[in-house]
């Protein structure tokens, strides 16, 4: 019993400290928010969020890794062109709840969360035409396939900032409509 609410508690806490950070990082970068500032947001003590993050930017890195590894899952389990599958699987998750495409919409450094998920889908998915490229076939291909890529993810991107009226069903469908008639493989 005691353990539950331990987790509970927890969770509360980090859920605070997630909304706190979202609500600054509207007013500013991650570089210019302290710790003070965010405990005193969130109504944590410092010792509070020493207890589950160091800083930070760590906090928002950590925290879009978390979805990161979901994003990840869903390509290893939508092999073999499922495309459709898995904008489904990725309009879902952030549908789940508010936190995930606000924390992804933050550059922690590296680029926004979204670029990021554009970055990981670039480099797992690959478009196949059955045939082999000429060197300048496949320095086209590589901008095309970035085209495709990040394209996506602005609709996903532009979903979100716009209260995600579509629902997950309909966004893939839009989506997969919008790509080429190629289907999207993962790489062997």
């Amino acid at each position: 019993m005691s353990e539950q609410k331990t987790d509970r508690r927890i969770r509360r806490t980090r859920r605070e400290l997630e909304n706190a950070l979202i609500r600054l990082l509207k007013e500013k970068n991650i570089q210019s928010i302290s710790v003070k500032e965010l405990c005193e947001e969130a109504d944590v003590t410092r010792s509070t969020f020493y207890q589950h993050y160091s800083n930070p930017y760590d906090m928002l890195t950590e925290i879009q890794d978390r979805i990161m590894d979901q994003v990840q899952e869903i390509i290893n389990t939508t092999t073999g062109g499922d495309s459709y599958g898995f904008f489904l699987h990725i309009f879902t998750l952030l549908a789940e709840d508010d936190v995930k495409p606000e924390i992804l919409s933050f550059d922690n450094g590296n680029g926004s969360g979204y670029e990021r998920i554009g970055y990981m889908i670039n480099n797992n998915y690959l478009l196949r035409w059955g045939q082999t490229f000429t060197p300048a076939q496949k320095k086209q291909y590589d901008y095309y396939r970035c085209y495709i890529v990040f394209g996506c993810i602005a609709m996903v991107e532009n979903w979100v900032n716009n209260g995600k009226q579509e629902s997950p069903e309909e966004m893939a469908h839009i989506t997969f409509s919008v790509l080429p008639k190629e289907r999207m493989y993962l790489k062997a």
